[in-house]
């Protein structure tokens, strides 16, 4: 059986991939910070599909916590077909307020614990195996919505990652980006986000299923590599400047 790792599984999107991949005949790998409601309830859904898989965890910012996860999945894991990373987190402290372990720990949840995973985790990669990194369109166009600096650097360090493994890890390895706009995550700020909706040519944000679209896109397409994929219902392109000033950024994390 052919195995898929998915990080953040407890995440509409991380469950929704799961279990897309699990229906596929993929034994998923699931990861979470810690075990939560979240999380249990992709474990069930995934038991109730009869998908088959194990569950690593590690706090993406404590870098000890990541390699020992990728220490037990070489262990213990003998093949991984697919990398699907899709933990990560925003923040938006404001520049004057945010302090250097909030700024170290932004870049290692959203930027440094993904290329670790990827770097440790290579020896495990079968032929015509396929990594898949998720962005964020400040990482395009920083300042995009409110976000912090060192997040919309991290997402966009991804992007030069995902540019830098795909050249390195052909033709044996794929490697593709997600670069999402606006996408509902667990209803986390959702009336924030459906207000944005008519500054988005698509009428709407992102879904969870619009995500497994691209993976499947990226699954059925073996010549593409390298590639950041614009999930942003064309929102960059219908307005190429940053629709907020950035007082209401540097406003918006204290309201």
């Amino acid at each position: 059986m052919k195995t898929a790792l998915v990080t953040g599984t407890g995440s509409d999107v991380g469950r929704a991939v799961a279990l897309f991949l699990g229906s596929k005949n993929y034994k998923i790998l699931t990861h979470g910070r810690k075990v939560t409601g979240t999380l249990d309830n992709t474990h069930r859904q995934l038991k109730e599909k009869s998908i088959p898989f194990v569950n690593y965890l590690a706090d993406y910012s404590s870098i000890d916590q990541v390699v020992r996860m990728c220490d037990q999945i070489l262990q213990n894991e003998k093949e991984i077909e697919i990398m699907a990373h899709i933990a990560g987190g925003s923040t938006a402290y404001g520049h004057d307020k945010i302090n250097p372990q909030q700024i170290v720990d932004c870049v290692n949840v959203n930027l440094t614990a993904t290329m670790i995973i990827t770097h440790k985790l290579l020896p495990k990669l079968t032929e015509d195996s396929l990594i898949i990194f998720t962005s964020a369109l400040s990482g395009v166009h920083a300042g995009w919505y409110p976000t912090d600096a060192c997040f919309d650097a991290a997402k966009g360090g991804l992007s030069r990652f995902t540019e830098n493994m795909a050249r390195n890890l052909g033709p044996k390895t794929r490697v593709n980006c997600i670069v999402v706009g606006l996408l509902y995550v667990d209803d986390n700020y959702k009336d924030w986000r459906a207000a944005r909706t008519e500054q988005i040519p698509m009428g709407r944000i992102a879904y969870a299923e619009d995500y497994v679209k691209c993976i499947d896109f990226f699954l059925n397409n073996k010549y593409i590599t390298g590639v950041s994929l614009l999930l942003d219902g064309g929102w960059l392109a219908y307005n190429v400047n940053p629709p907020f000033s950035t007082s209401f950024m540097q406003r918006s994390d204290q309201a």
